[in-house]
């Protein structure tokens, strides 16, 4: 089962609005074959693992290993649970039922009228750490919410006075990488009028090969300058506004001035099937979310330089926290309820 979810890390960033699912068959000690659900739309990871195997007969004592239940449902596929049983599958094992609706349990029963062995919840919090992207959208009717945010040594997210626009380096360069890579597995990236404002960033992926983000940014009072890289290079972004801006070629979503914006932006990304949103900032939008609660992880980088004052940077409590070093940075993550956390990157 570790080795599943190993492989099911694979498709990060490309099966999107899918699990991330890792499929092993194996008999007794021997690897029989294996594959991971690579992008959305395409093969599960069953049937990849299938299909490694070949179309030969399954000994009727291999076992396939599963981190999530195999679906019971026509979507852009047929059925895993039937492709298990046809293929005369007899031994399965699975390390979470699927929330889904459509399977809920659906596909495990299939399994077993059909006269296969199926155990469950192997390695359970596991599974369901890799899956709590999937698991917020389907249980909280919600994305996924991570909070990011770098603040000096000591303890302001930038400097004052600024000496123009422009990024305030704080990181360094190794955890840019990780930075990248942390944009490239979400669905969405959220950024506030301010920070458009200050640091006029393309909140896009650079430093890796990967998706880049739907770019959402939320200016209720029309600061944001026309010019900034968000509104004018080739990404998509979304503009949370309370008034209309036509000079700008991007889509637009009117707010009223006395309803919360976070309900309706979380509204709009659910709706869009968009399972999880990283919160870079500024300082006031990310303290919205904290003082809402409405956050599931974050994700907090220390650096080195230090700047003497400035915007003061947020502060969190959380049930878990782990953290590590990356190029003279420390990383901490926090994650608002207590359960299983593991580094991903």
């Amino acid at each position: 089962m570790r080795r599943c979810l190993e492989i099911a890390r694979l498709g990060a960033g490309g099966t999107a609005p899918n699990p991330l699912v890792g499929a092993l068959l194996v008999q007794g000690e021997r690897l029989l074959a294996e594959g991971w659900h690579e992008r959305a739309g395409g093969p599960h990871a069953e049937v990849r693992c299938l299909q490694a195997f070949g179309d030969g007969p399954v000994p009727v004592d291999a076992t396939m290993y599963v981190n999530l239940e195999p679906c019971a449902h026509h979507g852009r596929t047929p059925p895993c649970a039937d492709l298990l049983v046809a293929r005369g599958v007899k031994h399965v094992v699975v390390g979470m039922r699927d929330p889904f609706p459509q399977v809920a349990g659906r596909g495990i029963e299939r399994l077993r009228n059909a006269g296969v062995e199926v155990a469950e919840d192997v390695l359970l919090d596991e599974c369901r750490w890799l899956q709590r992207r999937f698991i917020s959208s389907v249980e909280r009717n919600r994305p996924y919410i991570i909070l990011k945010w770098a603040a000096s040594a000591d303890g302001f997210l930038d400097r004052h006075p600024r000496a123009g626009r422009g990024v305030q380096r704080i990181s360094t360069p190794a955890t840019d990488v990780i930075v990248h890579r942390w944009r490239s597995e979400e669905a969405a990236i959220l950024v506030g009028s301010r920070t458009v404002m200050n640091d006029d960033p393309s909140l896009n992926v650079r430093h890796i090969e990967g998706r880049a983000p739907l770019r959402v940014v939320l200016d209720r009072g029309g600061r944001a300058p026309s010019q900034s890289k968000v509104f004018t290079d080739a990404g998509n972004t979304v503009l949370f506004t309370g008034t209309a801006r036509p000079e700008l070629p991007v889509e637009q979503i009117m707010t009223s001035p006395t309803d919360d914006p976070l309900d309706g932006i979380l509204a709009h990304l659910h709706d869009r099937n968009m399972r999880s949103v990283l919160v870079e900032g500024g300082a006031e939008l990310i303290e919205h979310f904290v003082q809402r609660g409405l956050w599931d992880e974050a994700r907090v980088i220390h650096g080195q330089v230090f700047f003497g004052n400035g915007t003061p940077a947020p502060r969190i409590d959380s049930a878990v926290r782990i953290e590590r070093m990356v190029g003279g940075d420390r990383i901490v993550l926090h994650r608002r309820e207590a359960g299983h956390v593991t580094w991903d990157w």
